[in-house]
């Protein structure tokens, strides 16, 4: 998993394996239980279950000696994010040299105010990866960010989360959960801030939060989520990786 830090990691995984668990029968129990025995995400450098995309040189000096691709992509000059994700691919690949072989590597970005630039850039470093690269990929583009997914599962469990989301729902003209791709401020400030307005209707509370991705149904996220990414995220993993672990079900 390359991602930005642990709250994406974990917002990630858990709908992984969630998906996993309705795509493979066989897998749902073992993932409550051992889920190591279904999937097992890599380790960093450091130890961690990701890698950060915010360090990806640091990982890539721990590693070498290892030759980057230069210039173009197919041709063409790679869009934001194209160099990180070639690079991000670039580390999965020397990874699996060294140790045992990934079955599949999925890169979750947070898009902020550049959506169009950064799919497209990440659509180029996958299209080069999947040319040199033996493991299949799922790319997750959080539009505008990871808070955005979260807010699509939100559902008041109580009359005061009722009245914030309310409140929420006047003050900006539009429901934060149903069109949470709307909340496009970068400052945590401001009204349109996704991560004021989690924050705003979790109290901050990170369990509260957590059942946000992991007790919602999957068709509301998948409804909800469909212009933040969510719904196509949720899509490649279920093709990709549900893919994969039928097969080993199969296969066992």
């Amino acid at each position: 998993m390359f991602c930005e830090g642990p709250a994406d990691f974990q917002t990630a995984s858990n709908l992984i394996d969630r998906v996993l668990a309705k795509e493979a029968s066989w897998a749902a129990d073992l993932l409550e239980q051992y889920p190591e025995s279904v999937r097992e995400w890599v380790l960093d450098t450091q130890g961690e279950p990701f890698f950060k995309v915010g360090s990806l040189d640091q990982y890539v000096r721990s590693l070498g000696p290892l030759r980057r691709p230069q210039g173009h992509f197919n041709g063409e000059p790679g869009a934001a994010d194209a160099i990180m994700g070639r690079t991000a691919f670039l580390l999965a690949r020397e990874v699996s040299k060294r140790g045992p072989a990934i079955d599949a590597v999925c890169l979750v970005r947070d898009m902020d105010d550049q959506g169009a630039d950064r799919r497209r850039g990440l659509g180029q470093a996958r299209s080069e990866a999947e040319l040199l690269s033996s493991f299949r990929t799922v790319v997750g583009c959080a539009d505008a960010m990871r808070e955005a997914w979260v807010l699509a599962g939100f559902e008041a469990e109580s009359p005061d989360e009722v009245e914030r989301l309310e409140d929420l729902r006047q003050a900006l003209g539009f429901s934060p959960c149903v069109e949470a791709h709307r909340l496009d401020a970068k400052d945590e400030s401001a009204k349109k801030s996704p991560k004021r307005v989690l924050r705003v209707l979790t109290l901050g509370d990170r369990d509260r939060e957590a059942r946000c991705w992991g007790e919602s149904p999957l068709a509301l996220l998948r409804d909800r989520g469909d212009a933040s990414g969510l719904r196509s995220f949720l899509d490649e993993v279920a093709n990709t990786l549900g893919g994969l672990t039928r097969a080993a079900g199969v296969r066992s």
